[in-house]
């Protein structure tokens, strides 16, 4: 009988949901435009490609100096850009402090001319060590000056004999090489989202789910004023079942909801969720499940459909830009970030950087999924109690 019952109420929301044609607009049109055309606008993140910005200031502008930012142009985990200015050690330091580039290469004027007069030459590398980017434009730069140094050693040594071309061919094809492959998706501290649609896709997915659900507190506020509740009630129906019940509709709505933005948001967008579904289908499920808990304790607290109205979209507008759905987490200043990493909707934004940018799993991402499963428990536990008030 009960469970008859709750999937009568759960038909009853989803039937009301599809009546109104202009609801699958809201449900799936209005998002898709929004992580589309706020994605073109984010562009692509670091403005190139998504790698770190390794800067040289070239002050000596000789053929040495060429020849070894050459070395640096093919970096893998980052893009070396030659500053038009000649800049300044002081400059390239505050570059590096201020988070601004990932590292810096500064090149004096007289390096050519030092290794050519077998004097001491200097080079200032300013990086970020605990950057992937920063350590391994370190290694290149060293690479790169260890082959300067080989090759001038072998010219002294050998004269007139030197073969630049055999010494070039044996330092490019070596005899013994090293072949190091990664298997899979590359789990890494460090961001990485390369384009503006892995930010908009999941952030404007969440926007509207919760938004969604927190607009139906209006429904439940007419089942309320109608007498509906009363009646069901009067039909031997507990508290605790019309609130399950009530629960129960928007959250299979909310998931389904979820579920097709998030493949239209893959297919659109190409954007890969990571490796690892049992971490995509808990957090699709604790995120409904909260907002849909959080919406049943804002109705038991609005007397009219217009009053929920008004609770419902304030909360959306405002769980929104404060958990980071709007703009990155990462970019706003550490106090606002730690208010945003509190919210269920800082910490669910965060869960999809960590699978997307780091391709982390549910071990990762635990602290995350428990926070939101301490959020679910709380506002199940708040609304019926308050729930149960309201009918009794």
């Amino acid at each position: 009988m009960k469970g008859r019952a709750l999937l009568a109420l759960i038909e009853v929301h989803i039937r009301k949901i599809l009546a109104d044609r202009g609801n699958i607009f809201w449900l799936f049109g209005m998002p898709m435009m929004f992580s589309v055309l706020m994605g073109m606008m984010f562009g692509v993140f670091d403005s190139g490609g998504g790698l770190p910005e390794v800067s040289i200031f070239d002050a000596d502008r000789s053929g040495d100096s060429a020849a070894l930012i050459a070395e640096l142009s093919d970096g893998e985990t980052y893009r070396a850009v030659v500053a038009d200015t000649v800049g300044s050690e002081i400059l390239a330091r505050e570059l590096v402090r201020e988070g601004r580039r990932t590292a810096v290469l500064f090149i004096p004027a007289g390096f050519a001319d030092s290794l050519l007069t077998a004097r001491p030459a200097s080079l200032s590398f300013f990086h970020d060590a605990d950057r992937l980017s920063a350590q391994t434009a370190r290694t290149d730069l060293e690479t790169a000056v260890l082959r300067i140094e080989a090759g001038r050693a072998g010219r002294r040594a050998a004269a007139g004999a030197f073969d630049t071309a055999r010494f070039d061919s044996l330092w490019n094809e070596p005899r013994l090489t090293l072949v190091s492959e990664f298997l899979g998706r590359r789990e890494q501290a460090e961001l990485k989202l390369s384009k503006g649609g892995q930010h908009t896709g999941p952030a404007y997915t969440l926007m509207f789910v919760m938004m969604f659900m927190l607009m139906s507190v209006r429904d439940v506020v007419i089942e309320r004023r109608s007498g509906t509740l009363t009646r069901l009630r009067l039909g031997a129906a507990s508290p605790a079942l019309l609130a399950l019940g009530m629960l129960l509709g928007p959250w299979v709505v909310g998931l389904l909801q979820m579920t097709v933005l998030l493949v239209l948001n893959a297919l659109v967008m190409n954007i890969d969720y990571g490796e690892s579904p049992a971490s995509l289908v808990l957090l699709m499920i604790l995120f409904t499940g909260v907002s849909t808990a959080m919406a049943l304790v804002l109705a038991t607290f609005c007397r009219t459909p217009g009053q929920a109205d008004g609770i419902g979209m304030t909360a959306s507008m405002t769980l929104a830009p404060l958990g980071g759905l709007w703009w990155p987490l990462e970019i706003v200043p550490g106090f606002m970030k730690q208010i945003g990493l509190v919210l269920p909707t800082g910490q669910a934004i965060t869960v999809f950087h960590d699978m997307v940018g780091r391709g982390y799993g549910i071990v990762e991402n635990s602290g995350r999924f428990l926070a939101l499963a301490v959020w679910l428990v709380v506002l199940l536990g708040l609304a019926t109690i308050r729930f149960r008030r309201l009918i009794d």
